[in-house]
């Protein structure tokens, strides 16, 4: 009986830390076993860095918002205006994105290390638009930079699991 007892336990706190799949307005995301879907702010679904305290001021996480469609002639410069508009954080300057495929479609794709708005902290920050026909997901992570290294891996592999729902064509 104490075994078994023990087992469900076990399971139940296994359960708590495994991976989940977040879905949004046309698209899904699996958090891996590090991230937690904090909620909505903003427009922006958080997903949060399970292990970083409740009060913390600056954690690891990822931002993923659904936007309108980007015109081919605005995808040069749009994820920089993105970023500089980002209340969470300050950049100096910012690199030229590299422009890559995500699940079949275009992307932008850019990593830089700027500052919490809120701590001046340094933080590390990888953004990606991707573009569909009929719209743009944005997913930034970010994490401090001395937290970048051991989250990096997790953030990313979020990131990739990105998946955005197929709209048939009419």
């Amino acid at each position: 009986m104490r075994a078994a007892i023990l087992a469900l336990v076990l399971a139940l706190l296994a359960g708590s830390a495994m991976a989940v799949e977040v879905t949004g307005p046309g698209w899904r995301l699996d958090t891996g076993n590090r991230l937690r879907l904090a909620g909505t702010v903003n427009g922006w679904t958080v997903l949060r860095d399970r292990a970083a305290p409740p009060r913390a001021d600056d954690y690891g996480l990822i931002l993923v918002r659904v936007q309108r469609p980007v015109p081919v002639e605005d995808r040069g410069w749009y994820l920089d205006a993105v970023l500089r508009n980002l209340r969470p954080f300050r950049f100096r300057t910012l690199p030229a994105p590299e422009m890559a495929r995500h699940d079949g479609l275009p992307n932008a794709v850019l990593e830089v290390t700027g500052f919490s708005a809120q701590t001046g902290l340094p933080q590390v920050v990888r953004a990606e638009a991707i573009y569909a026909p009929d719209r743009t997901f944005l997913l930034i992570a970010a994490a401090p930079e001395t937290q970048w290294p051991g989250l990096r891996d997790a953030l990313l592999a979020a990131m990739a699991s990105f998946r955005p729902e197929r709209r048939a064509e009419p």
